[in-house]
């Protein structure tokens, strides 16, 4: 996987863990505006994430539809 792709995802995972413990606290009402943030930011690196997959798609040789790849046709020479 890519460097890039995995950093992003571990900062979501983390992010996303932060957010639940604020979410969770007998105060959250004033932690909002910290949560906005944090969300904002998971935001921010999973789209990140899903631009880099989709270059990566991009970039990758097709792979035949095929479930079976035929052979290549013989012609009889005339």
């Amino acid at each position: 996987m890519n460097s890039i792709i995995h950093d992003d995802i571990q900062r979501v995972i983390d992010l996303a863990d932060l957010l639940a413990i604020l979410m969770a606290q007998p105060d959250a009402e004033t932690a909002m505006d910290g949560m906005h943030k944090v969300a904002q930011i998971i935001s921010e690196h999973a789209i990140s994430v899903k631009e880099q997959l989709e270059a990566e798609a991009r970039r990758a040789p097709r792979r035949p539809t095929l479930a079976v790849e035929q052979p290549p046709q013989e012609t009889e020479a005339s």
